[in-house]
C-alpha cells in the first residue's frame, strides 16, 4: 500500500519505521534535520503536500493539531480522494476540518518523554490502546483500512464518538501531565527539595516522567482541550481538599477509606489491558458491510477491540467491555 504521512516527529516517525517493511511509505517534514534523519533510515521523502499524496492511497496526518486542522483543509483543495487519518488528541474539531475526505479520525494512546524522528520506535504501538474516531458518514473501507494499519503496528482499537473522546482523553491524558507538573513545582518549592530527589524511588520517577517531555508539545496537546482540562482541575483541587481536610482533622482509617476508594479504577483497568494481551474476550463476527454500525455501537458501551480477521464480506475480532 501506497501510505504517505505528514509530520515524522516521534509518533509519524514511529508509523514510518513500523509500516516500511510491508508499504511504501512516503514522508514529509518541514524540518530539515528531520529529512535528513528520515531520509538515512530509508524513507522516502516527498518536498511538498501536493508531491507527497500524488500516488498515495492512504494519507496519515501527525503533525501538530492546529496544522493538522491546515493540512486537512489543504487536502480538500488538492481534490485528494484517498483515505486520511490523523494521530491528534483531539477529534471533534478534526472532524469539521475533515469534512469533505474520507476521514476516519484515529487517536494513538502512545508516547514518550523524548520527542523527534530520532526517537521513533516500531515498537511504540505495541499493545497501546488507539481511538477510533466513529460517526455514521464513516465509510466502511476507510475504517477497515485503518484497522488493518494499527493491528499491523501492534495496536488495539477503542471505538469512540469524537467528542466523548475529547472528554476523555483529559482524564486519562492531559490531566496527567498537569498533575505531574504541578507536583514537580511543589517539589521543586521545599526548602528539602534536593534532598527530596536524592531519595527519591519509583513513585517520584513514575509521576514526574512527562514533565521531561517538551514543554511546547504538552501546551499545544492540552491547549485545545483547555475548557475542559479546567473543569477536570478543578474538581481534582475539590478532592484535594478533602483529602487535605482528613490529613488535619481525620484518622488513619479515614485516609486508608480515601486511598482504596481510588486504586479500584487502576485494578480494573490492567485486568481488562491483561485479557486483550492474552487473547481472550469475546468473540464477534459480523458483515463486513456492518461495521460503521457496529463500531456506532460499541463507541456507546466503552470496549476495546483486537484480533481482527477481516474479510471482503465477514470480519471477526475479540472485543473486551470494561
Amino acid at each position: 500500500m501506497n501510505i504517505s504521512i505528514v509530520g515524522l516527529g516521534l509518533i509519524g516517525g514511529s508509523i514510518a519505521q513500523g509500516l516500511k517493511s510491508k508499504h511504501q511509505i512516503t514522508g514529509f517534514d518541514p524540518d530539515k534535520n528531520t529529512q535528513a534523519a528520515a531520509s538515512k533510515a530509508s524513507i522516502n521523502m516527498a518536498n511538498d503536500l501536493s508531491t507527497l499524496v500524488k500516488d498515495a492511497e492512504l494519507v496519515i496526518v501527525a503533525a501538530p493539531t492546529k496544522q493538522s486542522e491546515e493540512t486537512l483543509k489543504e487536502l480538500k483543495k488538492i481534490n485528494y480522494t484517498g483515505i486520511v487519518t490523523d494521530i491528534c488528541s483531539v477529534k471533534a474539531s478534526l472532524l469539521v476540518a475533515a469534512q469533505g475526505l474520507n476521514y476516519v479520525g484515529s487517536h494513538p494512546m502512545a508516547g514518550s518523554n523524548e520527542a523527534g524522528f530520532n526517537s521513533a520506535s516500531k515498537d511504540l504501538f505495541k499493545d497501546a490502546p488507539w481511538a477510533i474516531s466513529v460517526v455514521s458518514e464513516t465509510n466502511k473501507d476507510a475504517l477497515i483500512e485503518v484497522i488493518n494499519i494499527i493491528s499491523e503496528l501492534g495496536g488495539f482499537v477503542v471505538p469512540v464518538d469524537p467528542h466523548e473522546h475529547d472528554e476523555s482523553v483529559v482524564l486519562s491524558s492531559h490531566l496527567a501531565h498537569v498533575v505531574a507538573s504541578a507536583y514537580a513545582k511543589s517539589v521543586a518549592e521545599s526548602e528539602f527539595a534536593q534532598l527530596a530527589q536524592l531519595l527519591a524511588g519509583g513513585s517520584f520517577r513514575d509521576l514526574t516522567r512527562v514533565t521531561t517531555s517538551p514543554a511546547e508539545r504538552t501546551a499545544e496537546i492540552v491547549w485545545p482541550n483547555r475548557k475542559s482540562l479546567s473543569r477536570v482541575v478543578e474538581n481534582l483541587g475539590e478532592n484535594l481538599a478533602k483529602l487535605q481536610n482528613l490529613l488535619d482533622q481525620g484518622s488513619q482509617a479515614d485516609i486508608e477509606k480515601f486511598l482504596s476508594s481510588a486504586s479500584s479504577l487502576r485494578t480494573i483497568s490492567d485486568a481488562t489491558m491483561a485479557k486483550v494481551k492474552n487473547k481472550q474476550g469475546n468473540k464477534v463476527i459480523s458483515r463486513t458491510d456492518d461495521l460503521v454500525s457496529d463500531f456506532l455501537k460499541y463507541s456507546k458501551s466503552r470496549v476495546i477491540a483486537s484480533d481482527f480477521q477481516i474479510t471482503s464480506n465477514e470480519v471477526s475480532y475479540l472485543v473486551n467491555e470494561i
